[in-house]
């Protein structure tokens, strides 16, 4: 029992691993500039995890901190 649990949780760690630089990925520009607040983009903007794309949308928002930590993470 012990080694299927194990098994299952170390499938389910790779998985997250694989996924990881997808986060965010469904976001659409049009969303990201006119319905999410200036917290939920910094937050996005901040996270490494975020996916390229998204990325590059909010490296050209309007707000300076939020270009500021997106081109960060582009790097």
């Amino acid at each position: 029992m012990k080694k299927i649990i194990t098994i299952s949780l170390l499938t389910v760690a790779l998985f997250n691993i694989a996924n990881a630089n997808d986060k965010f990925a469904d976001l659409s520009e049009d969303y990201l500039s006119t319905k999410a607040s200036l917290n939920v983009r910094t937050t996005i903007a901040k996270d490494p995890q975020t996916a390229v794309s998204v990325l590059k949308i909010l490296a050209q928002d309007s707000n300076d901190e939020v270009r500021q930590y997106a081109k960060k993470n582009l790097k």
